[in-house]
Parts: structure tokens; sequence; C-alpha cells
């Protein structure tokens, strides 16, 4: 329910993924569920089919996911419910139609600040000396394409996470995850920084498309 310009995340979340032409939906909820169902119902006014996996308390990513079992019959596509993008969809689909395995993790590039002096050291000699570096990896995006059986890895009535428990158990079993990396906006608003800095730009945007 947290708004972003005015216009609830989920709201945002459904319309983005509708334009990709999705059109069935199901939203994992446990904080705030009645005020959730509530407010978006079977979801006709936005133009989509919604349906409710409920938990009475958070169960994590994986946990949550596990709620949702019952209604998942195909490949899927899952989102964190903290994030804003403009990932193209179509082409993550695409990829993880074309590479198969048992499903894909959308990934964003992250650059880390150390404040630190970086030193490569061999034994007691220094080898290279970089004053505070910018460090760049591919980080998790929490967009994802998924087979149905990932739920069999996932157990029933308990708090798990998809990050640290589930995607390595399968990586260990040899099971094929698959990456997708594009440049698209991306902005994780779990922080207040963060979240008035997205709702900034979001007022901006939609005021141009207004205009």
């Amino acid at each position: 329910m947290l708004p972003i310009a005015g216009k609830p995340l989920l709201e945002r979340t459904i319309t983005y993924l509708s334009s990709y032409g999705v059109t069935e939906f199901i939203v994992c909820v446990a904080y705030l569920k009645k005020q959730i169902i509530d407010a978006f119902g079977d979801g006709a006014e936005l133009g989509v089919k919604i349906e409710y996996a409920e938990a009475d308390s958070p169960l994590g990513t994986a946990g949550q996911l596990k709620t949702a079992e019952k209604f998942i019959d195909g490949t899927f596509i899952a989102m964190n419910g903290d994030i804003v993008t403009s990932l193209n969809i179509r082409n993550l689909l695409d990829t993880h139609s074309r590479l198969g395995g048992l499903g894909t993790i959308a990934l964003k590039k992250y650059d880390v600040k150390v404040p630190y002096g970086y030193i490569t050291v061999d034994g007691d000699t220094i080898k290279k000396f970089d004053e505070k570096p910018t460090l760049s990896f591919m980080a998790n995006a929490g967009i994802y394409v998924l087979q149905p059986r990932i739920l069999e890895s996932i157990p029933v009535g308990r708090t798990c996470s998809l990050e640290t428990e589930t995607f390595p158990l399968l990586l260990s079993k040899g099971e094929r995850v698959n990456s997708f990396f594009e440049e698209a906006y991306w902005a994780d608003v779990g922080s207040m920084t963060d979240f008035e800095r997205v709702n900034d730009e979001a007022l901006v945007k939609d005021s141009e498309q207004k205009g």
C-alpha cells in the first residue's frame, strides 16, 4: 500500500506487468492483507484478475511464494513487492524460454564505494594499492521467471528465503538457474531515503507524461 507519487506501489507494479500482457496476478499477502484485499479486490478496476495467497504472518520471499502453490500450474513471473523498475519483461521471458532450466533471475549492476584504501598483498609484500575504489558486481534484482517445480523445494508453513535457502540449495543440486541482465531503471524502496528519491522521480515522470 506504499504510495509512490500518490499511487500505491502495488498498483504501479500491476500496471507495469500488465503492459507486457500479464493479466492474471497472485498477490502474496500477510501484513496489512485485509487492507490490500479491500483496496484491490479482484483486479477488475485495473483490467486484470487478482487472487490472493494469504499467510497469517510474513514468511519470507520463499515462504510467501509457497502459499501461492495451489494457484500455479505453469511458468510464472515472481517479483518482489518493494521495487520499481523499467526492465523489459518480454526479454526476460524470452531468455528463460530460450535457455530453459528451473528459473531465470534478473540482475542489476551494483556499485559499492569502498571508504578505505584497497590493498592487494602476496604474503607480507604489498602488490597493489587502490585508494577508495568503486567495486562493481551483479546483484539480484528481485524479478524471476520460474518453473512450478521450484515450489517442491520450499518447506510449508515456515519462514524461508529464496535468496539464502532455496536458490543456494537448488544450485548445490546442479539445477540450472539462468541470469538475465539489461540496462534498465531499478530502485528498491525499502529505506526512507530510497523511497523519497523514487517518489520524487515518479512525481517528475508522471508530470512529464501528463504534460
